[in-house]
């Protein structure tokens, strides 16, 4: 009786483990439901990834949702994009809404995905208000600054201050317990400053967009905005951040738990830095404990020196070179009116991938 017992009570404490582990960023799998019409509250329930306080959000705001659902596949597709010539690819956040152990284990990869997911959230959100996609936003306000330049001010900014605060909500809306208090664990504080962190780089990048006015395509008339820029650039500072990732630890600080750097030079954290509190592996080879898939089979190029040539990649056990032959349509012309002819033609391509 007692081992059974002390069984059921392993098994719950594992269970409690693996849902503290796999809820934060379980809604970025709303990218499976990307071609879903959100027009009932029902899709709100059924939706994969969404915890309860998501779910009221969710049917509370149902006309943001599709923008969500595309700010779910935005993250993901730019952090595959950014490490795609990295051991580390992103290939794991694919398997949401089970979160493997590469993001769940406080990693600097971890910190990245979070501040990619909170940016990805908060810029969709921002633009989709400028174009009218919901009627609970709408234009950004302009800036209260006169115009440094020959401009006035006017247009359709994006809403970032809508942005931010809808996607801090949804975002943070999985670092409360029950009964509405924010958890204390090292774990949702670092995921909680990486969440925000996501976020102020998509306000620090604010940038003016102008539009000129005038008989025959002159700029007699100029008018200016505030507007975010592409979402790879937003990524690419993120990488940034990436690499520059601050190791913290927890320490009581006035009766109270923070999160400090390990460093004793760095006296504080930006707001807009990740933290990191878990050193990562190398990921030269597969390791289940660690979340690393290892790196053989990857494509590598052999003339680089960098992350993605494969001395880097991979890690010193070599590499096999091959040939591919690809179809690709050529030699296209144009015939009026109007349909475009094309030949085929076969590509070879020198590949080469770790062993």
């Amino acid at each position: 009786m007692r081992r059974l017992r002390t069984s059921w009570l392993l098994q719950l404490v594992i269970t409690l483990l693996c849902f503290q582990r796999c809820t934060t960023i379980r809604w970025l799998a709303l990218y499976k439901s990307k071609h879903k019409e959100w027009e009932s509250q029902k899709h709100c329930v059924k939706a994969s990834g969404l915890l309860p306080r998501q779910r009221r959000l969710c049917k509370n705001h149902l006309e943001i949702m599709p923008t969500i659902v595309g700010a779910s596949l935005l993250s993901i597709e730019t952090c595959q994009s950014q490490f795609s010539d990295r051991r580390w690819n992103c290939s794991s956040i694919s398997q949401v809404p089970t979160i493997p152990r590469d993001l769940s284990r406080g990693t600097r990869e971890q910190a990245y995905v979070y501040g990619i997911a909170s940016a990805a959230l908060s810029h969709s959100v921002a633009r989709a208000c400028s174009i009218g996609v919901t009627t609970k936003c709408s234009c950004g306000a302009l800036p209260n600054t006169a115009p440094n330049g020959a401009f006035k001010w006017g247009g359709c900014g994006d809403d970032v201050h809508f942005g931010l605060g809808w996607g801090q909500a949804f975002t943070d809306a999985s670092l409360k317990s029950k009964k509405g208090k924010s958890k204390a664990s090292k774990k949702a504080m670092m995921n909680r400053h990486n969440f925000a962190a996501g976020r102020k780089v998509v306000e620090f990048s604010l940038t003016t967009a102008c539009k000129c006015h005038g008989v025959s395509g002159s700029c007699s008339i100029k008018t200016c905005w505030k507007a975010l820029p592409d979402f790879d650039s937003i990524g690419a500072t993120l990488k940034n951040r990436y690499a520059l990732a601050v190791e913290v630890k927890r320490k009581r600080k006035k009766k109270q738990k923070v999160l400090v750097p390990i460093m004793a030079n760095k006296k504080s954290i930006r707001s807009d830095e990740l933290i990191y509190y878990t050193k990562s592996p190398d990921y030269c080879n597969p390791d289940s404990k660690s979340g690393s898939i290892g790196t053989q089979n990857r494509l590598c190029d052999k003339t680089s020196p960098g992350s993605g040539g494969c001395d880097v990649m991979c890690c010193g056990r070599g590499y096999d070179s091959f040939k591919m032959e690809v179809m690709e349509r050529c030699e296209c012309k144009y015939y009026w009116c109007c349909y475009v002819k094309c030949k085929t033609c076969v590509k070879t391509l020198n590949l080469s991938k770790c062993r």
